[in-house]
């Protein structure tokens, strides 16, 4: 296995970002295993061409290149700046500045990628208005991505069965219901086997899921038209109590138990008929002090605690065993959830890579927390501004002054 870096490593600054990369890399290098070499595309232009000869990777100076042979096929993986370093976007001098390293992450995820033999497929849905992979998930699809975990949109209305590639689909907060056929669809894919993870999120018009609501009967489920408020002030954040604060609980899927924060979720009822074939845990829920605020009163009575707010399911009564999970929100791994949750967010994240893990039977999977660039500020008052000007402007100036002074008089009675 082999990391080769676009550009000139021997001048490379100390104070240079990259210089963080190349000391990465030189532990990286300790493995037999893998080999690290810089190669400067302005000595050598014909190297580019050689990685990369029909032109899909679009390498240039600066880029990383990890690439390895699997079973006689040379698989590789293009990293680039962005794929190093986090960014952020400053409004006031319009221009981004960087905030801290992805390097570790990108490039195990990249060796992971390039010495796999299979690279599994998860489909995402859309036509229902729901959160789009690229843009409301760009975070989560970078770790996806980074555990050799090839992420596809599709459509169920321009498709006749779920693709044979498909190792998991997600339905990520719709907010217009499935049709009939799209249902039927997806029974189809169940009944052989299929896996689904299904987000969904309080929604203020409140629309009806008639047709997701009779897919999930068959697995003893059902989606509730509330709003889940916390009334256990322990529960929830101070004054918010629409923000809880919940436990997720150590399971079969969920290797440790932790706590974290769901905001403006909807609940799930387990069914009471119960079936032999279908098996449900319970993966996160409320106190039982909480309650289901209905959305529309006129579908009845708020629910009472203690609400489910992540149900999986193991489903035994098709052709092939599958399995599901259905919760009650799907911000807490979207890209807001990355901006405000700050280390519960990689807890998020651990969550959805064990759910993942739990179906798709992916095994090690890497979440290696972005390493912040922290600034150190001396913050002092106006007040302190003032005498240490004086200090350096009066005091000692005057201090050299009489020193010298001193010295000269000594001096001159020699």
């Amino acid at each position: 296995m082999e990391i080769i870096g676009l550009f000139d490593d021997a001048v490379v600054s100390s104070g240079s970002e990259y210089k963080q990369v190349t000391d990465l890399l030189s532990l990286y290098a300790k493995s037999p295993r893998v080999t690290v070499r810089y190669i400067d595309p302005d000595r050598n232009p014909g190297i580019i061409n050689q990685l990369d000869p029909d032109n899909t990777m679009n390498l240039r100076s600066t880029n990383f290149v990890v690439k390895s042979v699997v079973n006689g096929v040379e698989k590789k993986k293009k990293l680039d700046y962005y794929d190093l370093f986090q960014m952020e976007f400053d409004q006031y001098s319009f221009s981004q500045y960087i905030t801290g390293s992805n390097a570790e992450q990108g490039f195990t995820g990249a060796i992971k990628y390039v010495t796999s033999e299979y690279t599994p497929v998860i489909y995402f849905t859309e036509g229902h208005d729901e959160s789009d992979v690229d843009f409301q998930y760009r975070n989560l699809k970078e770790y996806l991505e980074k555990n050799n975990i090839l992420v596809k949109k599709i459509n169920l209305m321009t498709v006749e069965q779920v693709p044979e590639d498909a190792e998991l689909v997600v339905v990520a907060s719709p907010r217009r219901d499935f049709s009939y056929s799209e249902r039927d669809v997806l029974e189809n894919y169940f009944h052989n086997g299929g896996k689904a993870i299904f987000m969904f999120d309080y929604l203020e018009n409140d629309p009806s899921f008639e047709e997701l609501n009779k897919l999930l009967n068959k697995f003893n489920l059902e989606l509730n038209y509330d709003k889940v408020r916390e009334t256990d002030e322990s529960r929830h954040l101070p004054q918010d109590p629409y923000t809880l604060v919940v436990d997720v609980k150590s399971s079969s899927i969920v290797p440790r138990a932790f706590n974290t924060f769901l905001t403006n979720c909807r609940s799930i009822s387990i069914l009471k008929n119960e079936k032999q074939y279908i098996t449900h845990t319970s993966l996160i829920s409320t106190s039982d002090s909480a309650v289901g605020e209905m959305v529309n009163k006129s579908r009845g009575d708020d629910l009472p605690g203690p609400l489910e707010l992540a149900v999986a399911v193991d489903y035994k009564g098709g052709e092939k065993p599958s399995k599901i999970i259905v919760m009650g929100n799907s911000t807490f791994v979207n890209d807001y959830a990355y901006q405000v949750y700050g280390d519960f967010y990689f807890s998020n994240i651990n969550f959805f890579m064990s759910a993942i893990s739990w179906m798709v039977e992916i095994k090690d999977e890497i979440i290696v927390p972005t390493k912040s660039f922290d600034v150190n500020r001396f913050n002092i008052t106006q007040r302190q501004v003032s005498v240490m000007s004086g200090v350096l402007v009066v005091v000692f100036p005057l201090l050299i002054f009489g020193t010298g002074l001193m010295v000269y008089l000594r001096r001159r009675h020699l």
